[in-house]
C-alpha cells in the first residue's frame, strides 16, 4: 500500500489523485484475520503542508463472537482521513524539520512514497466493534456447563443462588 507522490508534491494545493485498492492483508497485524482482500477508493489531495489521504475501504474479517466463542464472517466498512508531511523537501531536496504532531505513520519518506499499511491497520481495528456477537439474539454459552446455547437447552440447575445474595433471600423468605 505504497504510493509515490513525488508529483503530487510538485504540484499547487488542490491537485488530486485517485487510486482503486484491491489488496490481500494477511501480514498486516496477527490479531487481524481477513476473508477477503481490502477494496475501496482512495484519493491523495495536496495540501500547503503534505498530502491529505481520504478513503473509503471495505474488507470482511473472522472474528470470534464474545458470547459463544463461535468464528463469524464480520462485514467491515471503514474510512480514512489522514495527513502525511514529508520529510525531504521534494524542490532542493534539503531535510525538513519535524514537528511534535508528526508521527512516524504519517510522513512521507525520502523516496517520496506514502505508505499507508500502518493508518489501515489502525483504521481496522478501530472500526472493529468491541465484544463482537455473531448476531444479536445470540444466547451466549452456560454458565455452568459451559455448552451453547444457540444449540439448544442445557440442563443445569438454574435455581442456585450465588453466595453473595443468599442473605438477602434470607431476609426476603422471613417476610
Amino acid at each position: 500500500m505504497r504510493y509515490n507522490v513525488a508529483q503530487l508534491l510538485k504540484e499547487q494545493s488542490g491537485h488530486t489523485r485517485q487510486y482503486t485498492l484491491r489488496e490481500a492483508i494477511d501480514a498486516l497485524d496477527p490479531e487481524i484475520a481477513p476473508l477477503s482482500p481490502l477494496a475501496g477508493t482512495v484519493q491523495l489531495i495536496r495540501t500547503a503542508d503534505g498530502i491529505f489521504v481520504l478513503g473509503n475501504l471495505h474488507t470482511s474479517l473472522e472474528l470470534t463472537c464474545a458470547r459463544c466463542l463461535v468464528p463469524f464472517a464480520l462485514p467491515l466498512e471503514f474510512s480514512l482521513e489522514e495527513e502525511f508531511r514529508p520529510t525531504i523537501d521534494i524542490h532542493t531536496g534539503a531535510t525538513l524539520p519535524l514537528t511534535a504532531d508528526d508521527e512516524v505513520a504519517t510522513r512521507i519518506d525520502a523516496h517520496h512514497e506514502i505508505d499507508l499499511s500502518e493508518v489501515v491497520r489502525q483504521g481496522i481495528l478501530l472500526a472493529i466493534p468491541p465484544g463482537p456477537i455473531c448476531r444479536s439474539k445470540c444466547a451466549g454459552l452456560c454458565a455452568i456447563c459451559g455448552k451453547n446455547l444457540n444449540e439448544g437447552a442445557c440442563d443445569c440447575k438454574r435455581d442456585e443462588i450465588d453466595p453473595r445474595f443468599e442473605k438477602l433471600k434470607e431476609l426476603l423468605d422471613k417476610k
